[in-house]
């Protein structure tokens, strides 16, 4: 067993549909065949070609018509589409992702051990280090909300706000784009938000579940002062 971890089912099939469009030689405003008809072709479930479907829309190449069909995005109009498409679905996925992660946390703070804590506060403190300077700590700011989830011990729970963190960063060159065009300095937001991840480790360390919500809640607040922006 060599440990590598499988590509989803969905990826692939993403992968086969631009195949597809390039193999059959497909130009923007052409028509896709149905959902039926691919699952039927490639011999899999509607649901995976559905997500398929879905993801590539938000790579803003596809663009799916309801009541008509699924066709081939405009490149020109595919960064809107995408901004419009990830504006459409943010808050619905950033809701379900805040209360996941919020339920963890109220039961893990009464159980975490000083070992765990003492990793998140060193992941706070590299942190606190590169916001000093003016530097978003994207990678560390991953890895500290990941070893969150990691210490509740729910594998599937774990999978599902990482794939949902995933799909947000997948967007996050075009959206600093879109947001430098509107001369918004989210930097400064992002940045803000930093020393909470401090105050939470503290408020770990007295066991106190309320604490350790606030300043999660002021994160999740910064992230929604940005993506309120989008169209």
């Amino acid at each position: 067993m060599t440990g590598e971890k499988k590509a989803p089912l969905y990826a692939k099939m993403s992968e086969r549909i631009c195949r597809y469009i390039e193999e059959k030689g497909l130009r923007p405003g052409d028509r896709l065949p149905g959902e039926r008809s691919l699952a039927a072709l490639w011999g899999v479930g509607r649901p995976s070609v559905r997500e398929a479907i879905r993801e590539l829309e938000y790579r803003g190449i596809l663009q799916s018509k309801v009541g008509k069909g699924t066709y081939v995005a405009d490149p020109e109009e595919g960064r809107e589409l995408r901004i419009r498409l990830v504006s459409r679905n943010f808050l619905e996925l950033f809701e379900i992702k805040t209360a996941l992660e919020r339920y963890c946390l109220e039961r893990i703070v009464p159980r975490i051990e000083d070992q765990q804590i003492g990793h998140l506060e060193a992941l706070a403190g590299r942190m606190m280090a590169l916001a000093g300077e003016g530097i978003m700590p994207e990678e560390l700011d991953l890895e500290f909300h990941d070893y969150l989830l990691l210490c509740y011990g729910n594998q599937e729970l774990h999978r599902m706000v990482m794939h949902m963190i995933a799909m947000y960063q997948s967007m996050t060159e075009e959206m600093q784009e879109y947001l430098d065009g509107l001369k918004y300095d989210y930097l400064a937001v992002l940045l803000a938000t930093i020393p909470c991840h401090q105050d939470m480790v503290c408020r770990m360390r007295e066991r106190d579940v309320a604490g350790v919500l606030a300043a999660y809640d002021k994160i999740t607040e910064g992230d929604l002062k940005i993506y309120r922006r989008f169209p």
